[in-house]
């Protein structure tokens, strides 16, 4: 009976002995649970920042923020210089901050950052991480101009020009003018060499390695330059004669030919289009052209006018007249040569208009018709009514430029008349001289009140010897 408390102590003993795993359980929840927080609380701090051991562009960013990143890639781009090596081991120096330089940041930062998850920030930590973004920069390009403009190099104080052996012109024709050496960099291939390498972040440019300095290319003895030579002598050799009548004459030789040489940019010599067009116009058009222009008329009473305007007279085809001019220089011509025209007039001298022409008088309301100076018809015409807006176009010298026989004259849909004609010879638009055979009477004031539409109504045996008279080309002057 002494033994049962005992036993009772025992089993106590036993059940406190189960207490002790459930404490290193208790230890181990509590362990896994600050694990937890830690990690999360790592996690928490590489939201929004690069994992340990990364770089961008090889700029350590570990541990930064997305702006600390983009202000560290900027902070690189600060330090940035490019030497220039120039001949004679000469070195010069273009600074970041002599131009803005600053990293212009694109987006790529961000975009690297959200590859990374923080929650897996402990498989990254290990790990190193080179990443690449955009190395794009700005910078100012008036202050790098400016500053590649300051450089030495450029300064004609430490340049000395380079000649290549060329041609050269003088009075007696063309000759070659041996090269010269120098120190010349070309001054274009330069500037952009060294603006690209601004923008490419190139750390050295060597001027000499990159072919910046001009050299002498052509040399005296060139054999395409002597072939050139050559060829520009033989053009010098033609002497073009125009012949305008009168005594008029225009010649093209060797003292004309040598300013219209001129160099092409593959380096070898040609006529030059334009110059030769200048020739053409200012020597031969305005001095000899007479189409649309002056003409100085004797009328039937031997009285001077002065007309303007008008289509008739002579008007040279310049392009197709140089285009000939060039070709005759090229084959060495020596001779005449007659230019291109686009309008002709009866007589190339100075009286353009010749001895056979048709004269009208609106004042008189009469015309004359000549052939070989001589007055083959005076007749009584009838113009037209100015009152009703239709007066004849006059001031002016037109050349015929329609010669038919019979005719109709307008349609009463178009012009509200429709008039059968025996003959018709036009000058200027719808207007003409025909005859009229509804009318039985000329001259005098029947223009004012009946007149045409503008047309030269003349009676049938006048009309008939006229237009047998002229024809296309022919002059008519009306005042």
């Amino acid at each position: 009976m002494e033994q049962a408390p005992k036993r009772a102590a025992v089993v106590k003993r036993r059940k406190k002995r189960k207490t002790g795993p459930m404490v290193y359980v208790l230890i181990v929840v509590l362990f896994l649970a600050l694990l937890a927080f830690f990690y999360a609380l790592a996690a928490w701090y590489y939201t929004g920042r690069f994992p340990n051991k990364t770089t961008i562009n090889g700029v350590d960013v570990s541990n930064l923020t997305e702006a600390n990143a983009v202000a560290a890639l900027n902070r690189q781009v600060q330090e940035y210089t490019l030497t220039v090596v120039e001949r004679d081991g000469v070195t010069e120096v273009i600074r970041a901050r002599d131009i803005d330089l600053a990293y212009d940041d694109t987006g790529d930062v961000a975009r690297l950052l959200e590859q990374y998850d923080p929650i897996l920030w402990v498989t990254y930590y290990f790990t190193e991480d080179a990443l690449t973004a955009s190395d794009d920069t700005t910078y100012s390009e008036s202050k790098a101009e400016q500053e590649i403009a300051d450089l030495n190099c450029f300064s004609p104080l430490f340049v000395t020009k380079v000649q290549d052996a060329c041609l050269q012109k003088n009075d007696q024709g063309f000759y070659i003018q041996a090269e010269e050496q120098g120190t010349e960099l070309d001054q274009e291939k330069t500037i952009q060499l060294l603006l690209n390498a601004l923008t490419t972040h190139q750390t050295e440019i060597d001027l000499d390695a990159e072919g910046c300095y001009l050299a002498p290319t052509v040399l005296q003895d060139d054999e395409t330059l002597n072939r050139e030579l050559e060829k520009i002598n033989g053009w010098l050799q033609a002497e073009i004669t125009y012949d305008f009548e009168d005594g008029r004459l225009e010649v093209a030789d060797n003292t004309v030919i040598k300013d219209w040489v001129a160099q092409q940019e593959d380096g070898t010599y040609a006529l030059d289009y334009d110059l030769v067009f200048d020739w053409v116009k200012t020597t031969l058009a305005y001095q000899y052209d007479t189409f649309g222009l002056t003409h100085v008329v004797t009328t039937h009473s031997g009285e001077t006018i002065t007309l303007t305007g008008g289509d008739y007279g002579w008007c040279i085809d310049r392009p197709t007249t140089t285009e000939a001019l060039m070709e005759a220089v090229e084959a060495g011509t020596v001779g005449e040569l007659e230019p291109a025209y686009l309008y002709t007039a009866q007589e190339r001298g100075v009286d353009d208009i010749g001895g056979t022409y048709v004269e009208v008088s609106i004042a008189d309301q009469t015309m004359w018709c000549y052939k070989d100076y001589e007055v083959v018809v005076e007749t009584p015409v009838v113009t037209g009514n100015p009152n009703k807006g239709n007066g004849t176009p006059s001031g002016s010298v037109w050349a015929f430029d329609c010669h038919k026989s019979p005719a109709t004259l307008g349609t009463y849909v178009t012009m509200g008349y429709s008039s059968y004609v025996n003959f018709w010879m036009s000058f200027t638009g719808n207007v003409g001289i025909h005859d009229a055979s509804w009318r039985s009477s000329y001259g005098g004031d029947i223009y004012l009140t009946n007149g045409s539409h503008g047309c030269v109504n003349t009676p049938y045996e006048a009309a008939k010897k006229i237009y047998e008279t002229v024809n296309v080309g022919v002059a008519v002057f009306v005042y």
